[in-house]
């Protein structure tokens, strides 16, 4: 039973109101399983603009105040990386639920920390992977598990952005903060691997390029990974604004050759020095970049999940992302599954936390899970500066 079928209406709390509340707002707005009841930032314009849209839900400049409040069942945390853990053991001191924001936090201690406080409570840690939700990924998975095609073999991903030259805050500039491309955008990437994959990944072999001393944070990963069953999987991000990944999915005419290079173009033409900084706040909640901080390509689909080509090998399929669901390319024949509908993967990962609470279902995308992805996250940089391959020990295997 998803949460729009069920009664059962749950409190929420938000805390953090940037780029990833703005993207979860509406679908939180939307679903009649939970109602927002409170949010809490340290910026004051932004909370003014914030009671202004919802001027039923209680504000705070602190989270443990936030916490305090009765109706607030779960916690939703979208506040910087390096932030995540002291806001979620906040949120277990007052006995709420907890969806955090990918990566749970920056580092393994941290994230044990987070699980034990979590289960001490008696309360729920997940983590938002969204995009493993996504319908696409899940029929996928489901086409892993019921071995529809053979046993699964190869998991392909590619993505080029402009991301790094987007305006960025302090914090995403910062590596000993969780700053770069590999603590922004592959969690998600390296969760939808783990989540066809089945979660248990043996070993990691990867890099994190450093290549603009201008911006001194990893702006490419490229990554090997090895599934206890056998099955390999390679995933790759540049955000260096050169290629546009997109060309691969949708065709040479779906982009525009004179919006090649516009981040760069911005970066060096309007946000030099201070401007930047400024840029990226204006992209937080009532800001007039605020349209900006969630990026969708009209027309073409799919949202982030179709920025970059996605193949899964069987042994008698490949299957590959579409901008309708999946094509498959089997033994016999070729054909698209029509996924199209009006859930993303956002709503998935609602509605599968909804029934955690409400119905006491095991709840996907866990505190161990969030963990077991961190640990990947961590050694595709370690493995790059060792140049070595790094066995894993905190993987776990997914909810089906």
């Amino acid at each position: 039973m998803t949460s729009s079928e069920n009664a059962r209406v749950i409190g929420l709390g938000i805390v953090g109101l940037g780029g990833a509340t703005l993207s979860m707002l509406p679908k939180f707005a939307k679903n009649a399983g939970y109602k927002i009841v409170a949010a809490a930032d340290i910026d004051k314009e932004v909370m003014a603009a914030f009671s202004h849209d919802f001027p039923e839900a209680k504000t705070y400049t602190s989270v443990q105040d936030l916490c305090t409040n009765r109706d607030v069942e779960l916690v939703y945390i979208a506040t910087p990386n390096r932030l995540h853990s002291e806001h979620a053991l906040a949120a277990f001191a007052g006995g709420k639920h907890v969806l955090i924001e990918k990566p749970m936090t920056i580092e393994i201690p941290g994230s044990i920390a987070m699980v034990e406080a979590a289960e001490k409570a008696g309360v729920f840690l997940g983590v938002n992977v969204k995009h493993s939700f996504e319908p696409r990924v899940q029929k996928v998975r489901e086409m892993v598990r019921t071995q529809e095609f053979g046993k699964l073999r190869l998991i392909n991903s590619w993505r080029y952005v402009d991301w790094l030259y987007r305006p960025r805050t302090p914090e995403e500039l910062t590596p000993e903060w969780g700053g770069g491309i590999v603590w922004r955008q592959a969690p998600h990437q390296l969760d939808i691997v783990r989540t066809i994959g089945g979660g248990l990944v043996r070993s990691v072999r990867g890099m994190a390029g450093v290549w603009d001393p201008d911006r001194r944070v990893p702006g490419a990963h490229a990554t090997f990974m090895e599934f206890e069953d056998g099955a390999v999987a390679t995933a790759m991000i540049s955000g260096y604004d050169h290629y546009d990944s997109r060309l691969l999915v949708f065709g040479p005419d779906a982009i525009d050759p004179s919006q090649h290079g516009g981040a760069r173009r911005e970066l060096r033409d309007s946000l030099a020095g201070g401007a930047e900084a400024a840029a990226a706040a204006a992209e937080r909640y009532g800001g007039n970049r605020a349209g900006s901080a969630v990026r969708e390509t009209p027309g073409l689909g799919g949202g982030w999940i179709m920025g970059g080509p996605t193949v899964i090998s069987f042994d008698h399929a490949d299957v590959s992302f579409s901008r309708n669901g999946l094509e498959v390319f089997s033994d016999t024949s070729r054909y698209e599954i029509d996924l199209q509908g009006p859930k993303d993967g956002r709503d998935g990962r609602l509605d599968t936390y909804h029934d955690a609470i409400v119905n006491g279902t095991p709840l996907p995308a866990d505190g161990r899970w969030g963990m077991a992805t961190l640990e990947v996250l961590l050694a595709v940089q370690e493995s790059g500066t060792k140049r070595q391959e790094l066995l894993m020990s905190h993987q776990v295997p997914g909810v089906d």
